[in-house]
Order: C-alpha cells, then sequence, then structure tokens
C-alpha cells in the first residue's frame, strides 16, 4: 500500500521567531515578514511624523502614540494580507519597474509573445507575388493548393482511405461502374 504526503502545507509555512536571545523568548510565536514590515514602516511613520512635528509643534499631541504605532501595525497587515495577481506587493511593483525599465520606456512592440523589429520602420517594401510551383512530383501548381490528401469517406460515413486533392467526395455520390 502506498502513501502519498503533501509537504505544501508545511513548505508554505511563513518563517517565525520566538526565541530572542540566549536567556529571552516570547511567550508565542511571531511571523518575521509582518515584524519586518512593521519596523520599516515605524521608521518611514517616525521620520515623516517627527518632520511634521518641527514644522507644526504641537501636531500629534494628543495622538502620537496613534500616529507612531497605530498606521505602521495597519500598513504591515494591508502589505501581508494584499496579493496582487497572486504576489506578494514587493515582488509585483518589483515586477513593474521591470517592465517599465524593459519594455514600457524602450517602447518595443510584441505580436504573438515575439518582437516585432520593423513597427518603426517609416518605409516598408514589398517583394514581387511568386506562383508557386512543385519542383518534385509536379503536384503542386498554384499558391493555393498543397499536397496533402483528404480522407475518402464510405457509404457508412467513416473515413477509410485517402485520395488526391483533385477528386472531391460526396456522401451522397453513387459510386463509379467501370
Amino acid at each position: 500500500m502506498r502513501t502519498v504526503f503533501n509537504y505544501r502545507k508545511a513548505l508554505r509555512e511563513p518563517k517565525k521567531i520566538q526565541q530572542l536571545t540566549e536567556n529571552y523568548s516570547l511567550p508565542f510565536a511571531v511571523e518575521l515578514i509582518p515584524v519586518i514590515n512593521f519596523f520599516i514602516f515605524l521608521g518611514i511613520t517616525f521620520i515623516v511624523g517627527y518632520n511634521i512635528r518641527k514644522a507644526f509643534p504641537h501636531a500629534f499631541d494628543n495622538s502620537w502614540f496613534i500616529f507612531l504605532i497605530g498606521i505602521p501595525l495597519l500598513l504591515a497587515y494591508l502589505v501581508t494580507k494584499i496579493k496582487i495577481e497572486g504576489k506578494n506587493i514587493y515582488l509585483y511593483f518589483v515586477d513593474v519597474v521591470k517592465y517599465f525599465l524593459s519594455i514600457k520606456i524602450p517602447k518595443k512592440r510584441f505580436c504573438n509573445d515575439k518582437q516585432v523589429e520593423w513597427m518603426n520602420d517609416t518605409k516598408i517594401l514589398f517583394k514581387k507575388c511568386v506562383k508557386v510551383v512543385g519542383k518534385s512530383n509536379g503536384e503542386i501548381k498554384n499558391a493555393n493548393e498543397n499536397n496533402e490528401r483528404e480522407f475518402i469517406v464510405n457509404e457508412n460515413g467513416r473515413r477509410v482511405g485517402v485520395l488526391s486533392y483533385k477528386e472531391p467526395v460526396h456522401t451522397n455520390a453513387k459510386q463509379k461502374s467501370s
């Protein structure tokens, strides 16, 4: 009997920290990425709030704690929950920057996932049309004809063989007597 294990949930488990130093540990585990996001947003919020307080000294007198802690907590929560196109918001913005630097700014154009080189050319030349003639066995006469063979249909409606393209096959046609 074979047992199949699904490791997807275990491998997608986020990194968590609980032991801070050798002697001190938290009573619960905390995810690492939201903590890093919180401290980044805490620093940004502190710098913005400090500059606002330099210009307006009485700003945030009663709400400094809410401004300094609440906004980074809200931003850290939103960053972890928002998944644009299934990606982390940071990876999404990296992809947007790559797109603008490699495609949008150079004004590249694509058709069927291939870059079109001649879109910016001012002069386009067309070659003269040439009649296609089969050299090997003489079956192909024009460009709209090919040497593929079509299936023949018998009276039961089943395909049994191939015929050349010259003779069309009708399902209701009567058989020729020779």
